[in-house]
């Protein structure tokens, strides 16, 4: 499995397969639409991406809070590319990015089902239940190096 990392910005010829792949992930089985959300904040974030023979299979957005934090949000990996280590490896590298440009704290809104993953990276929750999307989230932090 041969995945390349990358960081890329809403105008990147990508850009439109992150959106195809966070909707069919991550909105779809909600009886959501991507579509019909206001996307505009996209265009102030990084957007990480793994991708395999020109097929995007991961995601995530990078979005700045401030000059030391950074939230992750909207992490996807393609159904036929879960299990495979692929999240570990987009957040390994977008964790790695965040450091090298000096943020030192890593947020995320986990969805419950998600939390024992990131849990496993060294995310910390807030054991805070709320509801985004209609489903069950918690708010979950890590320190970078």
């Amino acid at each position: 499995m041969e995945l390349e990392l990358s960081i890329i910005d809403y105008t990147s010829p990508f850009y439109e397969a992150v959106l195809a792949l966070r909707n069919d992930i991550l909105r779809k089985p909600l009886g959501l639409n991507l579509y019909e959300e206001d996307l505009t904040e996209d265009r102030d974030q990084y957007i990480v991406i793994a991708v395999m023979e020109q097929k995007v299979q991961a995601c995530l957005m990078l979005k700045i809070l401030d000059h030391i934090t950074v939230k992750i949000r909207q992490m996807a990996v393609a159904t036929t590319m879960q299990q495979k280590g692929v999240g570990i490896m987009l957040m390994t590298y977008a964790e790695n990015f965040c450091a090298l440009n000096n943020y030192t704290i890593a947020e995320l809104h986990a969805r419950k089902t998600a939390i024992g993953f990131y849990q496993k990276l060294g995310y910390q929750s807030d054991f805070v239940e709320f509801e985004d999307v209609g489903i069950p989230h918690v708010k979950m932090t890590k320190k970078l190096s």
